[in-house]
C-alpha cells in the first residue's frame, strides 16, 4: 500500500508538470487573457469539471466531513449550501458574461472599475478579493497538510506535505496557467467522482449502511442525532445566505465565467453543477458520520482529518480496497492542489492588474510587461502562508467562515451593478455602493474584532451584507440627484475594450443566445 501510495503521488506530480508543460506550448502568444483565462475558449465539459473542481476542494473534502463530524446527522442539510451557491450565479451572471465577453475583462474588479470607475471602490475591493484567495490559499495549504499526513499515516508529517505540495503548485503555475489547471481539473474531477462512488460501496459493504451508522452513533453519541433547535436552524440559513451571497463572488469563480467559450456552454455548466451537490455532498456527510461511528472522541483539529482516517480504515479491513481509495486519496490532493493553484493564478491576476498596473499608470502593452513579475508574487505569497500552514490553529471550517464574511460584502456591487448601464436613469453609483461597502465591512469586521461570531444565529457578514444592501438604498434616496461622485475613472484602463457599453437586451438575455 505504502508502495503504491509513493508511485500513485510521484506519477500526479509528473501528471501536473506534463500539464503545465502542454498548456505553455498551446498558448499561441504570451498575454495576460492567454495565460490567465485560457484565450476565452474553454468549452462545456472542461468548464463544467473545471468549475467543480474550483467549488469542490480541500475545504469541501476536509471541512464537511470535518462539520458533520462535530455536528452530526443533521449536517445533512449542507447539501443546499452547496445549490445556494449555484444559485446566487443568477442574478448577476448572465449580464456580468455579457459585458466581459464585449468588453475583456481580465479579473472582476476590471467589471466594477469599468461599470463604476472609482479608484477608492477598485483598490478597496481588490484588497477584499486579495485577502480572500489569501485565506482560501491558505485552507487549501492546510488541508494539503492534513491530506499528506493522513494518507501516510503520519509518516509524512504536516509541514513536509504543506511545503512539498507549495513547490509543486508554484513550478505548476509558472508552467501552464489557466489551461493546465482546467485540463488538470476535468482529470481529477472524474476520478474524484469515481473514487467518492467507489468509497461509499465500500463503506457499505465493509462497515454497514447508512441507516446501521446512524444507528452506532445513536449510541456512541446520542447528541449528534437530535434534531437542530431553532438557534441552529437561523445559523443554517445564515450559513446559506452567506454561502450562496458570498460564493459566486470567488474571483477564481468569475474568472472561469469570463473564460467560457460561449454563453450557452456555461449555462449549460451551471445548470448541472446545480444537481452535482445531491452525490457529492452527501458523499462527503456520509464519510462524516462514519468517522463519528469509527472514531469518537477526536478534537476538532483531528476532525478536519476524518475523511484520511476512513479511508485508512477502509484498507485496514479489506485490502483490495486499495485501488479506490488510493484513487479518491489522489483525487483529493489533485482537488486540492488544482483549487489552490486557481487561487495563486486569481491573486496573481489581481495583484498585477488591478493592482500594481494601476497603481504605476501602466495601460495596453505596458500591463503585459508587468506580468514577468507573477512567478515573483506567486512565490512570496506561498512563502508566507506556508509558514502559517505549517502549524495550523485554526479548523478549515472557521477558515471558510472567516473569509465569506468580507466577501459576501461585494455581493451589491454585483448584483445591483449589473441591473444598470453606467450613468442609466435610476442606476446605483459608486458612491451608493462605496458606502454601502465601507457599512457593510465595518459592520461585519466590527463584531468579528468584538469576538461576536453569532447574534442568534446570524453570522456577522450576513448582518453586514443587510446593512450594506440598506446603506445603498439609503444612498441613493439622499443622492439621486448626482449620480456619480469625485473619483478616478478607471472605465478605459488596463487592456479593457472601449467599445463602448452593451444594451440592456443584449447583457439580460445573455443565455438566450451565444
Amino acid at each position: 500500500m505504502d508502495t503504491a501510495i509513493t508511485v500513485a503521488t510521484g506519477g500526479y506530480i509528473a501528471f501536473l508538470l506534463v500539464m503545465g508543460l502542454i498548456g505553455r506550448r498551446s498558448m499561441p502568444r504570451q498575454t495576460l487573457s492567454e495565460f490567465y483565462l485560457a484565450g476565452r475558449s474553454i468549452g462545456f465539459l472542461v468548464l463544467l469539471l473545471t468549475l467543480f473542481a474550483t467549488q469542490y476542494s480541500g475545504n469541501s473534502l476536509s471541512a464537511f466531513p470535518g462539520k458533520t463530524y462535530r455536528a452530526g446527522l443533521s449536517y445533512f442539510m449542507s447539501v443546499t449550501f452547496m445549490v445556494g451557491i449555484i444559485a446566487g450565479f443568477l442574478p448577476f451572471v448572465p449580464r456580468l458574461a455579457a459585458q466581459a465577453r464585449k468588453k475583456l475583462f481580465l479579473t472582476p474588479t476590471d467589471f466594477l472599475a469599468d461599470r463604476f470607475g472609482h479608484k477608492a471602490l477598485n483598490y478597496l475591493s481588490a484588497l477584499i478579493f486579495s485577502i480572500t484567495l489569501c485565506n482560501f490559499l491558505l485552507a487549501q495549504l492546510i488541508a494539503m497538510g492534513h491530506a499528506f499526513s493522513g494518507i501516510t499515516e503520519g509518516r509524512i508529517p504536516h509541514w513536509a506535505g504543506v511545503l512539498g505540495g507549495a513547490m509543486v503548485i508554484l513550478i505548476y503555475e509558472c508552467l501552464g496557467g489557466m489551461r493546465a489547471v482546467a485540463w488538470t481539473d476535468a482529470f481529477q474531477g472524474l476520478v474524484l467522482l469515481a473514487g467518492l462512488a467507489m468509497v461509499v460501496v465500500l463503506i457499505i459493504v465493509e462497515i454497514g449502511t447508512p441507516a446501521a451508522i446512524v444507528a452506532t452513533v445513536s449510541q456512541t453519541a446520542p447528541e449528534k442525532i437530535d434534531n437542530p433547535d431553532l438557534k441552529t436552524c437561523i445559523t443554517w440559513l445564515s450559513t446559506f445566505l452567506l454561502l450562496g451571497l458570498g460564493g459566486p463572488l470567488y474571483p477564481q469563480a468569475l474568472q472561469r465565467i469570463y473564460a467560457a467559450r460561449k454563453l450557452s456552454e456555461l449555462r449549460r455548466a451551471l445548470a448541472v453543477m446545480a444537481v452535482i451537490p445531491l452525490f457529492a455532498i452527501t458523499t462527503v456527510v456520509f464519510i462524516g458520520l462514519t468517522g463519528i461511528a469509527l472514531f469518537p472522541g477526536l478534537d476538532n483539529v483531528a476532525s478536519d482529518r476524518v475523511t484520511f482516517k476512513v479511508l485508512a480504515h477502509l484498507v485496514e479491513l479489506e485490502p483490495l480496497a486499495s485501488v479506490p481509495v488510493i484513487m479518491v486519496m489522489m483525487a483529493v490532493l489533485a482537488a486540492i492542489m488544482s483549487t489552490a493553484d486557481s487561487a495563486l493564478l486569481s491573486l496573481s491576476s489581481i495583484l498585477t492588474k488591478d493592482v500594481a498596473a494601476r497603481f504605476a499608470g501602466l495601460q495596453g502593452a505596458q500591463i503585459e510587461r508587468l506580468s514577468r513579475f507573477g512567478p515573483l508574487i506567486s512565490a512570496s505569497v506561498l512563502l508566507v502562508l506556508g509558514a502559517i500552514a505549517m502549524q495550523p490553529q485554526l479548523t478549515l471550517w472557521r477558515l471558510l467562515e472567516i473569509k465569506f464574511e468580507i466577501l459576501i460584502q461585494l455581493s451589491p456591487a454585483f448584483i445591483l451593478g449589473t441591473l444598470h448601464e453606467r450613468n442609466a436613469p435610476g442606476s446605483f453609483s459608486a458612491r451608493d455602493i462605496l458606502t454601502g461597502l465601507i457599512v457593510g465591512l465595518m459592520v461585519a469586521l466590527g463584531l468579528w474584532a468584538a469576538g461576536v461570531r453569532s447574534m442568534y444565529g446570524l453570522h456577522p457578514g450576513v448582518l453586514g451584507v443587510a446593512a450594506n444592501y440598506l446603506a445603498v438604498l439609503v444612498s441613493r434616496a439622499l443622492f439621486s440627484g448626482g449620480n456619480q461622485f469625485s473619483g478616478e475613472d478607471l472605465s478605459s484602463g488596463g487592456d479593457l475594450s472601449t467599445n463602448g457599453d452593451l444594451s440592456t437586451t443584449t447583457s439580460r438575455g445573455a443565455f438566450a443566445k451565444d
